[in-house]
């Protein structure tokens, strides 16, 4: 772009030369003020409504053109680093200043006849005009490329508003897989911050339960109809649909086109589902697969790598919260049971305990509690060793467990200590009941 010097040269220069060159014309320059041998053209024989009709239309012209130059002018001045070919810019307002003058002169001549000073004002805005011509082509090719470049720009800001929205959804979603919870219901909300992310119409979640696979719509847009607006959909056998094809590859799975895949539901496609994405998500504590589903209608095309990266970082965070909260799992249930015996611990039996006698309490009914010592364990330990007396003590509570009832929780305390806790077992019932089991 210029320097704002040189553009304020080049404009100097031709109002220099539109002022100066026709002042070289023959007879100008003398006769420049001179009306003699012209006389003032009133028009008497127009009408006067016609009259008012030119020199109020020359007037409002010449005054628009003052204010448009005026504007142009003021928008380069503030704007000059920014605006490219302002010069060009500059003698376009001084083309139009030169054509308001024209029409103010349409105006003085019908009262002071300066013919003379008329051809000169219209010569000047001649010479403007052609040399604002004749600065347009050559400007052509850099106007073009400034646009193109305006254009990538563009582009490259949604591109970069685009990614913006994704990683604002993909710091929303570790942040929900963080917290404690239900993992289906995580899940679903993770599953929510693909709907402004990706353009989504379809959200839905794939349970494995067996050989079935339950489908339940989780969001819809306006774009899906019929059957993709029901919550709950059809199940899915094993070895059917796409939600198995992720199940069994453990890995996601990128559809573009849904109509076309061999797997594909002649009741969805009807519907327009095109576009789908699968995110499986393996359950170590119950060896079942939950699949996040992303789907688009009436939008066949590949998922972009950024889509798929984003789908990634997703199924990362929730896989991670999984196995978090399974060892969690398995942290609170090593902390409440017993490592030889596999039965509850002291801790277990203080816990249930208490909750037992609460609901008694609340609900009114009469529980039992069985406290047992095993003799001969000291002996054992003692002429057959250590090894003898946990097995003794594992075989003993792997009996007690089976001669149980199924709502009946048994303990080790600690040592040769046991406990077993019978719920809904009245003092009549629990001491014969008791008396039968330990015989």
């Amino acid at each position: 772009m210029p320097r704002p010097n040189a553009s304020l040269t080049r404009i100097f220069l031709l109002l220099l030369v539109g002022l100066l060159a026709p002042l070289l014309w023959p007879g100008v320059l003398p006769n420049l003020w001179s009306t003699q041998g012209f006389s003032a053209d009133h028009h008497h024989d127009w009408a006067p409504s016609l009259v008012l009709l030119h020199v109020g239309s020359d007037l409002l012209i010449g005054l628009a053109y003052t204010v448009i130059a005026g504007l142009l002018a003021l928008m380069v001045s503030r704007n000059r680093e920014h605006l490219p070919f302002d010069w060009v810019v500059l003698a376009f307002g001084l083309f139009i200043v030169a054509c308001g003058l024209t029409h103010v002169m349409h105006v003085l001549v019908r009262i002071y006849p300066a013919y003379w000073l008329d051809g000169y004002l219209r010569a000047m805005t001649a010479i403007v005009s052609v040399a604002t011509a004749a600065a347009l082509p050559p400007l052509m090719p850099k106007v073009r490329a400034a646009l193109q470049a305006t254009a990538a720009l563009q582009r490259k800001e949604q591109e970069l508003q685009q990614a913006l929205t994704r990683n604002v959804a993909l710091l929303e979603m570790v942040q929900l897989s963080g917290q404690p919870g239900d993992v289906l219901a995580t899940a679903e909300q993770v599953l929510l911050k693909f709907r402004d992310a990706l353009a989504a119409d379809w959200l839905g979640i794939a349970v494995q339960e067996g050989d079935q696979a339950r489908l339940t719509r989780v969001w819809h847009s306006g774009r899906a109809t019929g059957a993709l607006t029901q919550t709950e959909l059809p199940p899915v056998p094993r070895g059917t649909g796409l939600a198995w094809l992720a199940i069994e590859a453990q890995a996601p799975v990128y559809i573009a086109d849904y109509a076309a895949h061999p797997r594909a539901h002649p009741m969805y496609v009807q519907e327009g589902l095109s576009a789908v994405a699968l995110l499986p998500l393996f359950d170590a504590t119950t060896g079942q697969t939950t699949v996040l589903i992303v789907s688009r209608v009436h939008a066949v095309g590949p998922w972009t790598a950024e889509e798929q990266q984003l789908f990634e970082a997703a199924r990362v965070a929730l896989l991670v919260a999984m196995e978090r909260q399974h060892h969690l799992y398995r942290l609170e249930t090593a902390a409440l049971q017993d490592a030889l015996t596999g039965l509850g611990n002291r801790r277990a039996f203080e816990l249930d305990l208490k909750a037992e006698v609460a609901s008694a309490r609340r609900h009114g009914y009469a529980f039992g509690l069985m406290m047992m010592d095993l003799d001969g364990l000291k002996t054992v330990n003692d002429e057959l060793g250590h090894d003898a007396g946990d097995q003794l003590l594992r075989l003993f509570g792997q009996g007690l467990r089976q001669q149980q009832r199924a709502e009946d929780r048994c303990y080790r305390l600690g040592g040769d200590e046991f406990a077993v806790l019978l719920p809904h077992s009245p003092p009549s019932a629990a001491a014969p009941c008791c008396a039968a089991r330990s015989s």
